[in-house]
């Protein structure tokens, strides 16, 4: 037996013996997904410059904005789950600007005034 198959054996054959093995027959089961029904129930907070629009059945999230270099504003419209989207990758951008904000680049801006 080649090295690399026999390091999956070992590891199947551990991986039953410590109880794993009733894990790996849960995975057969479909995963229910309460997040995505909860996400859909809940109703969407837009940010500031956001506009909920009906353009027939479906509802739409529009904005006006000025591209670079342009001052003839354009509208730009998202779906719902675009709107999500968007809306956790703006959540995500503001929590890595946090952490740059709270990174210390030396003693004496983390407020050891004795280092300065």
């Amino acid at each position: 037996m080649p090295g690399w198959l026999t390091c999956i054996a070992m590891n199947a054959a551990a991986a039953t013996a410590l109880g794993g093995g009733a894990a790996w027959a849960d995975e057969s089961k479909p995963a229910e997904a309460p997040t995505q029904a909860t996400a859909e129930a809940e109703p969407i907070k837009l940010p500031p410059g956001f506009i909920a629009r009906k353009r027939g059945k479906y509802t739409v999230y529009c904005r006006s904005e000025a591209p670079l270099g342009s001052r003839i504003k354009q509208e730009s419209c998202f779906d719902e789950a675009q709107i999500r989207d968007y809306l956790m990758a703006l959540q995500e951008t503001k929590g890595n600007v946090d952490k740059i904000r709270a990174t210390c680049s030396n003693l004496c801006a983390c407020g050891m005034p004795g280092s300065c």
